[in-house]
């Protein structure tokens, strides 16, 4: 800019970031530039709602926000990305490394009319980022799926969203990447999961898949009989979605907004609502805390209806296996911190140790839901010995009870008449 500022060296870079995303806004910063100068010691209101937003980034888990990237280079682009969020549209997907400090990474999705960066993710600031396949899609797909941190925040101090994204298994046409090269062997998939494991890989990172060691739905796939499925369909109230049981937590998908339950902070799963075809399940977590000055993590409660009793025993084995439904285990969890990403040992699945103990059994021998579905078939089958046949005969059906009742009547008949004949 060819305006002279007042204004700190740290604000300066930011408004040169925010020109070189957004040029159409240069004569705003320009005009703003000249204002502080003419006016040096005009502050920002304490009621504005930038001074909200700054305060409340800085009690947000007593993190500090990320710095920007002053020197952007871009190391993956891809053109015609389908989003479904933060919006439902087509976006051109880019991983952009600072020249001079290639630690410093985030995710943009820039407008492909006005080239304007629409989204925005530091990867310092990512909590997890999965590859989940599309569930009842003719065509296999897989859903990249980006959870921020709790409390992330951009460069500029906005909030960070969660981001889904579609990649199909055809060639990579329109990706570009600066560092390994494509080959023809190559797909949309294969290369957005090696740039994104590069992008985490300096956080100590890396995209998580589903493992059939974890959880495969016993539901066979009609539009693909050949292959797993590693979700479970589900509600969250009314709308609905997708539960995938994965080595680090549970995904719910893929609708905003998505939920991730870490293992470190499921305090306990249960069952609710347990039926002959159905069944509920409750997931019981620590949220983290709004404030720097709130102490104690709250404990939520989190119910996902209508799963099919077909997968009712893969997912108790599931829940066994980690420990989920044993509220006692849950401060060994959360100092565990399951770290997916830490090398594989013996006895450990996708980087996740598994957790001796399992769930909790109880003198019968029984889990909880193996106690609820035989709960279940004890009440079913006092109610079919309860049961009283009422009406007449069906035509054409006869019992043995029906010709042995006879029997017996027949028999009393003759020994009446015999006492007769002997009188």
């Amino acid at each position: 800019m060819s305006t002279t500022s007042t204004l700190p060296p740290e604000l300066d870079a930011r408004i040169n970031d925010a020109i070189r995303r957004y040029p159409d806004l240069q004569p705003l910063f320009e005009d703003i530039r000249r204002h502080s100068n003419a006016y040096p010691d005009i502050s920002i209101p304490a009621h504005s709602k930038k001074r909200k937003l700054e305060d409340q980034v800085s009690h947000t888990n007593g993190a500090s926000a990320p710095i920007g990237i002053s020197n952007p280079t871009i190391a993956f682009e891809c053109k015609d990305v389908s989003f479904q969020v933060p919006a439902r549209k087509k976006l051109k997907l880019q991983l952009v490394a600072d020249v001079k400090d290639k630690a410093k990474q985030e995710v943009r999705l820039q407008n492909q009319q006005s080239n304007a960066i629409d989204h925005s993710i530091p990867a310092d600031q990512i909590e997890q980022v999965f590859c989940l396949p599309v569930p009842e899609k003719q065509q296999r797909q897989w859903n990249f799926v980006i959870f921020p941190k709790p409390g992330a925040t951009t460069a500029e101090g906005m909030p960070c969203e969660q981001m889904v994204f579609t990649m199909g298994e055809v060639a990579p046409t329109g990706a570009t990447s600066a560092g390994q090269a494509i080959s023809e062997q190559d797909t949309f998939v294969t290369v957005a999961e090696r740039e994104l494991n590069s992008l985490l890989q300096p956080q100590g990172k890396y995209v998580v898949i589903p493992n059939a060691a974890d959880f495969v739905s016993s539901i066979p796939q009609p539009h693909r009989k050949n292959e797993k499925a590693y979700h479970v369909k589900v509600y969250r109230g009314s709308k609905d979605g997708y539960l995938f049981f994965l080595p680090n937590g549970i995904v719910f998908g893929f609708k905003k907004p998505l939920a991730f339950f870490p293992f470190s902070t499921i305090e306990a799963i249960s069952y609710t609502s347990v039926l002959q075809r159905t069944f509920n399940l409750v997931i019981s977590s620590r949220e983290p805390p709004a404030s720097s000055q709130q102490d104690e993590a709250a404990t939520k409660d989190v119910e996902f209806s209508m799963l099919d009793q077909a997968d009712f025993a893969g997912i108790d084995e599931y829940i066994k296996r980690h420990g989920l439904n044993d509220a006692s285990m849950a401060a060994q969890r959360r100092a565990k911190a399951y770290n997916v990403n830490k090398v594989k040992k013996e006895g450990e699945t996708n980087g996740v140790a598994e957790v001796n103990g399992g769930a909790e059994v109880g003198e019968d021998g029984l889990t909880e839901l193996q106690r609820a579905e035989q709960q279940l078939q004890d009440q079913e089958d006092e109610e079919e010995e309860d049961y009283v046949e009422s009406g007449g005969d069906s035509e054409g059906e006869y019992s043995e009870d029906e010709d042995a009742g006879d029997g017996d009547v027949g028999g009393e008949e003759d020994a009446m008449e015999e006492d007769e004949d002997d009188g």
